[in-house]
């Protein structure tokens, strides 16, 4: 690439970026979030691994939307897979183009392809189904838009999910929260009309 279309690329990125407003407009349409994450296990019986999420969020007002989401993550001590599905809820502390957040999903998870079940170890699970799988995720992060439509987010989070598992100081199964912590980085888009 030469140094002329270089700089008529950054010059038309100014342009677009200058135009974008400051928020989503609450009356036309959704807020979607498609991010990914990388978690690290918090805890003594913490778990990490990747995880995938959509949400479509309906905004009440020009800080506040909510809205169904659905995932998949990969737990890597544990060695199985899960989908959640959740109610989710940003609130942007700015109505700008640059906005700090907070967010909470809060719902329940599938557990399948489970490897390290019954074994009686530590990260092993039980042959026995928990009673309610409850997922649950605050996080804190930071909004810009790209353009009016479209912008990035890149959060902090505290992924849990409700599972029994092997208690080596027990020597029995138990219910326990697992805890990662995760990076997030996703595109939040507006689909008008929604």
């Amino acid at each position: 690439m030469n140094k002329q279309t270089i700089i008529t690329i950054l010059l038309a990125l100014i342009v677009v970026s200058g135009r974008a407003q400051t928020s989503f407009d609450t009356g036309d349409g959704c807020l979607n979030v498609i991010d990914i994450s990388y978690a690290k296990g918090v805890g003594e019986y913490g778990d990490g691994g990747l995880s995938a999420n959509y949400l479509h969020e309906k905004f009440i007002n020009e800080r506040f939307s909510i809205g169904p989401g659905i995932g998949y993550s990969y737990h890597k001590n544990y060695k199985f897979s899960a989908i959640p599905i959740y109610l989710s809820t940003h609130y942007f502390f700015l109505d700008r183009k640059f906005s700090p957040f907070v967010n909470l999903r809060v719902g329940g998870f599938a557990l399948f392809n489970a490897k390290n079940v019954g074994s009686n170890e530590k990260y092993s699970l039980s042959k026995e189904k928990q009673g309610f799988s409850l997922f649950m995720s605050p996080s804190i992060g930071v909004k810009m838009h790209i353009t009016p439509n479209i912008g990035i987010m890149a959060s902090i989070s505290d992924e849990a999910y409700l599972v029994k598992a092997f208690d080596v100081n027990k020597n029995d199964y138990k219910s326990k929260l697992i805890h990662g912590l995760g990076i997030n980085v996703g595109v939040c888009f507006q689909i008008k009309g929604w």
